[in-house]
């Protein structure tokens, strides 16, 4: 009896030594978080006072402040330090601030459109991103100021209106309330009868993004196809078209004479029907009943859904090729299940000892970090990229997807789906819209990269954003299979697709992948180059409803990077990296929100 006592006595101890152990670390390991984020912010703030300091050199200087060349030099600078600390609140905001009043006063000489246009979408982000900031009713006193110049009243009144109601008590309301009244009475709008209003409409964000605009008088694009992919309570809906067409969403409430549930419509003109289209598509998932396609008139295509229990819809469109898409959510799909507190761990006594009931390591950290969707970037009729001596891209990051997935499953313990496991072709919506539809908590996008230089060579990771340095934007065109053009008129439609992603996480999950497959390259391989966390509007990220990030693990197009993808040890360090990267974001998560 005594012996036993004694065995359980040591085990108890074991059990609280092992405690205290972890308790111990956690606070070491928040002390080093906290200092580290301390220099970081020091470093941030003293490069934004660098940057500032020539400002306000160029401004004083009456004989340089006449030549774009000067300005364009202070713009880099500020640009450079929102770029590297893009999630400074502080610093952040007060940079990209800087970049609308240079482009502002750059325009005071040029007369350029673009100038005006550069500063008025510098001002656009600052309020989209930090709408907390003391600078955010500055932004919004800045674009009032900018649109009334350029003869928009309209959206002058919005921006000063917005200052009036987000921000009555700060110093520039006052201010604002003065340039509405020398706008006039506001003018009255037609109101919808109350037979269309409906929660679908009055439901924030629900009406999606502007379509593009249409030079009057074009020709009808064919509408090629009409493609879905569903869950209980996420279907996403893309339809392909020939070229760019307009498209306006409406409402139809339910007709019970003619059976018909619910609708939700969208017109896209000028548009005509192709011969192959499947005009009749039954989904019957719980969510939608179904999707029909009709010529509602001579330039007209109707795309409607038959709505089941759809509690929330959302729609952009992508270009090259041109196509919309419309997520429809049901009403639990942004109801994620709650964590297991830490203290939840059962402890059993089993052939005298305490052990622990099988919780994975993210159920032990007490974090919702359960299921993480790993995309293989290309496949199947798209080979990606491909090397000096033909080593394809899509080959190589099936492998590394694979082995990533294995690791996570081993190590994390929490469920891993991938994209594709074969040499398949994925349109670039279906990968989001899989992640979505499985409801995951990390999308991590992999990919090799290639360059018209041989030389090019490194590790760099990117979170959804908007680009702005044109090595991101080379990177997006070649990723999204399009145009930097393209890319640019991108930027039109980010704004409202930003307030729904995840940029902040998504930000801090791309720096640990960055930094640990980094560092678990460097212990095997000399000469590997770190080219740091990015940001750019990848067309395989927009949508996604959880933190997601591209990883681009080398340059296929480099000789001497490529010879090392065809190294199985290679893609085995790779893959580590990218695994570590996720393990050390949770354990930030869980530093982070330490009591």
């Amino acid at each position: 009896m005594s012996l036993l006592l004694s065995e359980h006595n040591c085990v108890r101890l074991r059990f609280f030594l092992s405690l205290f152990i972890i308790v111990f670390l956690s606070g070491t390991f928040l002390l080093i978080a906290l200092d580290s984020a301390h220099a970081k912010s020091s470093r941030a703030e003293h490069t934004y006072r660098q940057a500032k300091s020539e400002h306000d050199r160029l401004a004083g200087n009456s004989r340089l402040r006449i030549h774009r060349t000067a300005w364009v030099r202070v713009i880099k600078k500020f640009r450079k330090v929102y770029l590297t600390y893009p999630n400074d609140k502080k610093v952040a905001p007060k940079a990209l601030f800087m970049m609308a009043r240079c482009y502002s006063e750059l325009y005071g000489y040029s007369g350029a459109g673009k100038d005006i246009r550069e500063a008025i979408e510098r001002y656009q982000v600052l309020v989209e991103r930090f709408p907390k900031s003391r600078l955010a009713d500055d932004a919004l006193y800045g674009l009032g100021n900018l649109y009334r110049r350029t003869g928009n009243s309209r959206k002058a009144r919005e921006a000063w209106e917005k200052i009036v109601k987000e921000y009555p008590k700060r110093d520039k309301a006052g201010i604002a309330r003065n340039k509405l009244k020398t706008l006039g009475p506001k003018q009255r709008q037609k109101t919808k009868s109350l037979k269309q209003t409906t929660r679908y409409e009055k439901e924030k964000g629900s009406a999606g993004l502007s379509s593009p605009r249409i030079a009057p008088g074009a020709k009808p694009v064919t509408v090629r196809e009409v493609r879905h992919w569903s869950a209980s309570d996420y279907t996403r809906i893309v339809i392909d078209t020939a070229g760019p067409v307009s498209f306006k969403k409406g409402y139809l409430p339910a007709n019970k004479a003619k059976h018909l549930p619910e609708r939700v419509y969208l017109d896209l003109k000028p548009a005509s029907i192709g011969e192959k289209l499947k005009d009749n598509i039954s989904i019957q998932d719980g969510l939608l009943k179904g999707v029909r396609v009709a010529q509602f008139n001579h330039s007209t295509v109707r795309v409607v859904l038959d709505l089941r229990k759809t509690h929330k819809t959302k729609m952009f469109y992508l270009e090259d090729p041109f196509r919309v898409v419309v997520d429809a959510f049901g009403e639990n799909y942004f109801q994620r299940p709650s964590c297991p507190p830490r203290s939840s761990k059962v402890y059993k006594k089993t052939r005298g000892q305490l052990k622990g009931d099988d919780l994975s390591l993210a159920q032990q950290l007490g974090l919702c970090v359960k299921r993480v969707v790993i995309d293989a970037g290309h496949g199947g009729k798209d080979p990606g990229a491909i090397g000096p001596t033909g080593l394809r891209e899509k080959d190589v990051v099936l492998k590394i997807s694979k082995k990533v997935a294995s690791r996570l499953k081993k190590d994390l313990g929490c469920q891993v789906i991938l994209t594709r496991k074969k040499d398949r072709f994925l349109p670039l919506t279906q990968r989001t819209a899989i992640a979505n539809a499985k409801k995951a908590d990390l999308f991590v996008s992999i990919h090799a990269n290639a360059a018209p230089s041989r030389r090019a060579r490194g590790v760099e990771t990117y979170f959804l954003n908007f680009a702005l340095d044109k090595e991101a934007m080379r990177v997006a065109a070649r990723e999204n299979a399009t145009s930097t053009k393209s890319i640019g008129d991108l930027k039109n439609i980010l704004n409202d697709i930003m307030k729904n992603a995840k940029v902040d996480e998504s930000s801090r999950l791309a720096s640990y992948v960055q930094r640990e497959v980094v560092k678990n390259l460097r212990k095997k391989y000399s000469n590997v180059k770190s080219k740091g966390v990015k940001q750019a509007p990848f067309f395989v990220l927009i949508g996604a409803r959880m933190p997601s990030v591209l990883v681009e693990v080398s340059f296929i197009s480099n000789r001497k990077e490529e010879e090392r993808l065809k190294s199985n040890r290679y893609l085995d360090r790779v893959a580590e990296g990218i695994v570590n990267g996720i393990k050390s974001y949770i354990s930030g998560t869980k530093l982070a929100y330490l009591p």
